[in-house]
């Protein structure tokens, strides 16, 4: 609906009216100064056609028949006029525009209204005289753009209304366009396209803007008028190529880029005060630049022509606009009187530009919806076989961890006066801590546990490397130091970059005394339950699987009825709660003091529980058994 209805005002606007005024076409004279004769002359053309050189002052005249009194004032107009003129009517001034020398400026963009009160109206002959100055040897000099008419105000000011709403109307569709492109490129930022076509657009309104009539009686000073239309002027068809460019994606090439350079160039010295003259040498070679522009537009086109829709689009918008900018050039260089058919040219190919973006956008938006499909069959397909891999995965996590079930067995066993009791949390199905014992054939017990870096399948196949090496070295030392350095001469080919903390425990029963050596790993904890006591077993050494020579001490304890050991890797200690709070030593300590009443198998039940509850999940394997003695 606001469509259709700014269509009939757009009809209504443009349909000229029949107003009555009177064409003063014929009987026109000139005088300039310093000469006595009078010649005839014609309006509509230039002074300086009519052998008049520059510079130029002299009097138009024209007596003017008024066969009845009018009943309301009267008006002249005289459309833009290259010279500065003061206009008299019965020899009382009615008007003026610009100034004369020695401050001469020449208002030239300027329409010339001027009403002329009905106390100046005779009736019979009325004289009109125009005083003029040209200075500019570009310009057209004189009343050469139109013939002058003479009727009311009303009929006149209806003339320059009819005359501004086309331009605002036609101005309104432009910057329509403009907040169409620029609010969906602020929007969407998909393809600058759209920016430089909204660009065209506003700077072509600023181009037109000074060719409002109003606008010149809104107390805008002139230059600022006169700079805003040249600077737009230069700065715009830099902006249709450079859309054109990007809605193909081509690269711009050194010729183009040259002349966008010059123009910008060009557009900003227009900022700058100038002389009129000067302005115009300048369109020469804005011309020039847009001659060598044509020829680059309709090579982008031409090679683009058969393969998008948009192409032929924009090529049949750039066609029109091209022959309404070469007529208007054309007519301007000939006759000065530009007949702005440009601004409908540009007009088409504006929406040439709109339909060729939506086009662009519709068969993007069809493309990224296959492609959608696509992905989402294609992600289907590769959840489907991650499924597969993660079930494989799963099934041989099963059977690794149950393998590796049968290489760390449960320690829960009586041997004579010691007691045993084990616990293996792994963070993952399969986990790097491993832990074995040997029974010796004079009695004694070796202990062996380690803490492998990392956890998972990794972690596990050095573990599996360990138990082949404790089977081997176990029936053979004793000796927990020799035992140590022993195993990390067997590991050392196969850590690399992993590293192994490790105890080793021999209870002599007999001689009721354990040694120990430890490489890189927590001491374990001795308590007797008898005296309630608790202390850390002191002893350090290095990490296993770091270098060959390395020293590893030995330690011993004496044994008494009522020991208990504590044997641990630091997953306990280094588990973690929502809070990111350590489990701690001291809390391990506070939870083995609290067992002395316990049996060895409730007193790991207990640990095992505690750690659960404070740890919301277990960020390394947990290890631990406990060793009685009676």
């Amino acid at each position: 609906m606001p469509m259709k209805f700014l269509f009939l005002v757009f009809l209504f606007f443009t349909i000229p009216v029949g107003a009555e005024v009177v064409s003063l076409e014929e009987g026109w004279t000139f005088q300039r100064d310093g000469e006595k004769e009078t010649k005839p002359i014609l309006v509509g053309v230039p002074l300086v056609k009519q052998g008049y050189e520059v510079p130029l002052r002299g009097k138009y005249r024209l007596k003017i028949s008024v066969s009845t009194f009018p009943e309301s004032s009267q008006a002249i107009y005289m459309d833009r006029v290259h010279s500065a003129d003061q206009t008299f009517w019965n020899g009382v001034p009615i008007g003026s525009t610009g100034s004369f020398s020695p401050d001469y400026y020449p208002y030239w963009h300027k329409v010339r209204y001027y009403e002329i009160p009905i106390s100046l109206l005779t009736k019979g002959e009325n004289e009109l005289v125009v005083d003029i100055e040209c200075r500019e040897t570009q310009f057209r000099c004189g009343i050469f753009r139109s013939i002058p008419v003479f009727g009311t105000q009303d009929e006149i000011k209806d003339k320059m209304v009819f005359e501004d709403v086309n331009q605002i109307l036609i101005g309104a569709l432009f910057f329509g366009i403009f907040l169409q492109q620029a609010v969906g490129y602020a929007l969407n930022r998909s393809s600058k396209s759209g920016l430089y076509l909204a660009g065209t657009a506003i700077f072509f309104v600023g181009w037109r803007l000074p060719s409002v009539n109003k606008i010149h009686f809104l107390m805008i000073h002139p230059e600022v008028l006169v700079r805003l239309l040249f600077f737009c002027q230069f700065i715009f068809p830099v902006f249709i190529l450079l859309f054109v460019h990007t809605l193909f994606d081509r690269r711009i090439s050194k010729l183009a880029f040259t002349t966008f350079f010059l123009d910008t160039v060009l557009a900003f010295i227009h900022l700058l005060p100038m002389d009129p003259d000067h302005r115009f040498y300048l369109v020469y070679i804005w011309y020039l630049l847009l001659a060598i522009k044509v020829p680059i537009l309709i090579q982008l086109l031409h090679r683009n022509y058969k393969k998008t829709a948009e192409a032929i689009v924009v090529s049949l918008g750039a066609l029109v606009a091209t022959f309404f900018g070469i007529a208007d050039v054309i007519t301007d260089v000939i006759t000065g009187k530009n007949a702005y058919l440009t601004q409908y040219g540009i007009l088409t190919f504006l929406f040439a530009g709109v339909f060729a973006i939506a086009l662009q956008s519709a068969r993007t938006r069809r493309e990224l919806r296959n492609l959608n499909e696509s992905l989402e069959m294609l992600i289907t397909l590769r959840t489907q076989e991650l499924h597969k891999q993660y079930k494989l995965l799963h099934d041989d996590l099963v059977m690794a961890a149950g393998l590796q079930s049968k290489l760390i067995p449960p320690m829960e066993f009586k041997h004579q006066t010691l007691s045993v009791a084990s616990v293996f949390m792994p963070m993952e199905k399969i986990g790097g801590d491993y832990f074995d014992y040997y029974i010796h054939e004079d009695g004694s017990v070796t202990f062996l546990l380690c803490d492998v870096l990392g956890h998972g399948i990794a972690a596990a196949l050095i573990a599996s490397m360990l138990k082949v090496n404790f089977l081997e070295i176990a029936p053979k030392e004793k000796d927990p130091a020799k035992f140590m350095l022993d195993l990390n001469l067997k590991m050392l080919p196969v850590v690399e970059k992993n590293y192994i903390t490790a105890v080793v425990s021999h209870f002599d029963l007999k001689n009721s005394v354990m040694k120990y050596s430890v490489m890189g790993h927590p001491s374990p904890y001795s308590m007797n339950i008898v005296s309630n006591s608790l202390a850390a077993l002191g002893g350090r050494g290095p990490i296993m699987g770091w270098k060959k020579d390395i020293f590893v001490e030995t330690f011993s304890h004496d044994l008494s009825p009522g020991d208990r050991f504590f044997f641990y890797t630091d997953g306990i200690t280094e588990s973690q709660n929502k809070n990111r709070e350590l489990y701690g030593e001291s809390r391990l300590k506070e939870q083995l003091a609290g067992g002395f009443d316990l049996s060895l198998f409730e007193l790991n039940e207990k640990i095992k529980k505690d750690i659960r509850n404070f740890a919301f999940r277990l960020s390394d394997d947990v290890t631990y058994f406990t060793i009685d003695i009676k």
